[in-house]
């Protein structure tokens, strides 16, 4: 599913807000659709001329979706071998509904290359057993860790300063102190 579930966004727009002016680079880590760009963007955008970064790895998203168009650099890459110090430091990082794409072990070490780079990380997941296959062909789109709970979350990531559990997903932020 190219798409991201919008539970949950509301509050990361408030979020958002609080820091909004301190945002000048966005990595988008599994951008599909570009979800988060076209909700945030033309806050993000016209407050702070941010420069946006796409890291997709189905390549037939970045034509379909037209990310190219959306962002300022598409990178049709595997985040879990992609090189964060060509980016150097970002400001905000989405991991949206995409740490289920991958195995617990992978999705922290995506999440501590994060933390090298960002002062602050979103993350978006399915917080209930939310088992998914591959959709239109994209095997990427199965989920791996399909039973990520709310609890599991907040024991496997540091640093989670803010939070709301909905009823099927969770959002997390995480404020790095740089």
């Amino acid at each position: 599913m190219a798409h991201s579930d919008f539970e949950c966004k509301i509050t990361i727009n408030k979020w958002l807000n609080d820091f909004r002016d301190s945002i000048e680079t966005v990595l988008d880590i599994g951008a599909g659709s570009g979800t988060y760009y076209n909700l945030y963007y033309q806050t993000y955008r016209k407050l702070r001329h941010a420069q946006w970064t796409a890291v997709e790895i189905w390549k037939p998203y970045i034509e379909e979706y037209q990310l190219a168009s959306k962002y300022d650099k598409v990178f049709c890459e595997d985040i879990r071998n992609f090189n964060f110090q060509q980016l150097g430091k970002i400001d905000l990082v989405f991991a949206g509904d995409v740490l289920e794409h991958m195995e617990k072990t992978e999705a922290i070490a995506v999440i501590n290359q994060c933390r090298n780079y960002a002062n602050r990380i979103i993350i978006s997941i399915p917080i209930v057993h939310y088992p998914q296959k591959p959709i239109n062909d994209n095997p990427y789109e199965a989920h791996i860790k399909d039973d990520w709970s709310h609890e599991e979350v907040i024991e496997t990531f540091d640093n989670i300063v803010k939070f709301e559990k909905g009823k099927l997903t969770g959002a997390y932020l995480i404020h790095m102190n740089t």
